[in-house]
């Protein structure tokens, strides 16, 4: 479906009320691929399972307490960065559409919602030995994963494409958010609480929230009233 507003978007997302086992993840240029970032160049070069094992090593020096597993170890180093055969999505469509709208904003984006068959079982499965495309419900490792309702596809080739990677039991729908909505569609987000704030819910994001805010502020009628109350400061009348 192509949505050009929130009500198309909640026309197509309804679809997926009764099934909770839907993830959905939002990319701001609907033809990027749809690949984990060890899959991508230049990291494809090298085998992502050997350069997570050595950054286990040095990782165990800034933890507190090691992961239980290697699912939890690379779920870790996914969310600071380092390149795996992760990828990210949600089981909220909304935390999706903003990913798919904060950035390139003259570019159609996409949502994509996905259902596969395989679940991983951590104590009965290992990154080396997967065979199929497959989710990962992760232990709250980090923070930002809970405020995001976040989970993971786990890619035994991370360089294939999704859409060749899945088995015939794997459900993949695509969504295409049209980019003369994009800018319309964050004021959107913004009003139901999803943005930068409430989803990373740490300085960085009250920073980036509050510039988004400032940049816009002529959006809001009461806008100087709008941003005393996001600094805190009682509104003089």
């Amino acid at each position: 479906m192509e949505i050009t507003s929130f009500n198309d978007f909640h026309t197509a997302f309804s679809e997926y009320r009764k099934d909770n086992r839907w993830m959905f993840r939002g990319q701001a240029d609907a033809e990027w691929p749809v690949i984990p970032k060890a899959g991508r160049h230049p990291y494809s070069e090298k085998n992502d399972l050997d350069y997570l094992a050595n950054w286990k090593r040095k990782a165990s020096e800034y933890i507190s307490k090691n992961p239980e597993n290697d699912w939890e170890w690379m779920a870790i180093a996914q969310h600071h960065g380092l390149p795996t055969r992760l990828l990210d999505w949600s089981y909220n469509p909304l935390v999706a559409a903003f990913f798919a709208c904060v950035s390139h904003p003259q570019k159609d984006s996409a949502i994509y919602c996905l259902l596969p068959k395989a679940i991983i079982i951590p104590e009965k499965a290992t990154p080396q030995k997967l065979k199929s495309i497959a989710q990962y419900r992760p232990n709250m490792v980090a923070s930002r994963i809970g405020r995001q309702s976040g989970l993971f596809s786990v890619h035994p080739d991370p360089k294939i494409e999704i859409k060749e990677g899945l088995s015939p039991d794997d459900k993949l729908v695509v969504h295409t958010i049209k980019s003369r909505y994009k800018r319309q569609m964050l004021f959107d987000l913004n009003h139901y609480g999803i943005n930068k704030l409430t989803l990373m819910g740490d300085l960085d994001g009250l920073s980036a929230h509050m510039c988004w805010t400032l940049e816009n502020r002529k959006y809001w009628s009461n806008h100087d009233e709008f941003m005393s109350e996001m600094a805190g400061e009682p509104v003089v009348e």
